[in-house]
């Protein structure tokens, strides 16, 4: 499944000299993806505000809108919008995307309905189930070659919330995310006593900023960006960052 401020009222710098990092275009994420992205979270959550900083470091200012993940996703490619966060390098993606550096490195796990008997030590033990993965968010590739080929079935409600509320109640067998996101939509949904968690983890996972290649200036703006990521965690505001947001996180 990558937005950057409008709860903190974000102002769009004026153009730099540079014409194609002074663009115009706003960039975009979605909800429901707690510590990471939110209206409702501080500084619309932590890799708002990283990628927010980030280009800050470079003399760049962008506003961020919070739309559904697909529909900003659809509007990047159609250049609706600059680039979206934070998302997950897959390989259709890589089709239509270019990809910054990572943003963070997470660790996916598997959340299993505490009234099912499904055990996981690898991705095979998807055969024959149910997964969730709401509109939007990708399945990680060996679930997605299982679902295309007709060896589990996903169900893809609108939202993470949903897919929570699916497992808690036994509907499907588990949904993928990672360790932060799902700790935290577990917590505000209250079905801890329904989910368990697999004590493999899947994989590890970066999260990403990503612009369509077909926008001309993708390329110089990812540069910069990737450079003010850089500067980020040299300075030590990266760090600082990471643990204000998830020291708040449920």
């Amino acid at each position: 499944m990558l937005l950057l401020l409008v709860a903190a009222g974000p102002v769009r710098a004026a153009p730099l000299d540079s014409a194609p990092l002074g663009m115009a275009l706003d960039l975009v994420t979605g909800n429901d993806f707690a510590p990471f992205t939110g209206e409702d979270l501080p500084e619309g959550g932590l890799l708002t505000e990283i990628v927010r900083r980030a280009f800050g470091e470079v003399g760049l200012r962008y506003e961020v809108r919070f739309m559904p993940w697909r529909r900003g996703y659809d509007g990047v490619l159609a250049g609706k919008f600059l680039g979206t966060f934070p998302y997950v390098r897959t390989a259709d993606r890589a089709m239509e995307m270019l990809f910054s550096d990572p943003l963070l490195e997470v660790r996916q796990l598997v959340y299993l309905s505490a009234h099912g008997g499904m055990t996981f030590r690898g991705p095979e033990d998807f055969r024959g189930r149910t997964v969730c993965a709401p509109v939007g968010y990708a399945l990680p590739p060996e679930l997605a070659e299982l679902a295309a080929a007709g060896a589990l079935t996903r169900e893809s409600p609108a939202d993470l919330p949903a897919c929570v509320r699916m497992v808690a109640s036994g509907r499907v067998d588990a949904f993928v995310i990672d360790e932060f996101t799902g700790r935290s939509a577990v917590a505000r949904a209250m079905v801890g006593d329904e989910i368990r968690v697999a004590p493999l983890p899947y994989a590890r996972a970066g999260q990403h900023l990503i612009l369509s290649r077909s926008l001309p200036e993708a390329e110089a703006v990812l540069a910069a960006f990737n450079a003010g990521l850089r500067k980020l965690k040299d300075g030590g505001a990266f760090e600082e960052i990471l643990r204000r947001h998830l020291s708040a996180a449920p």
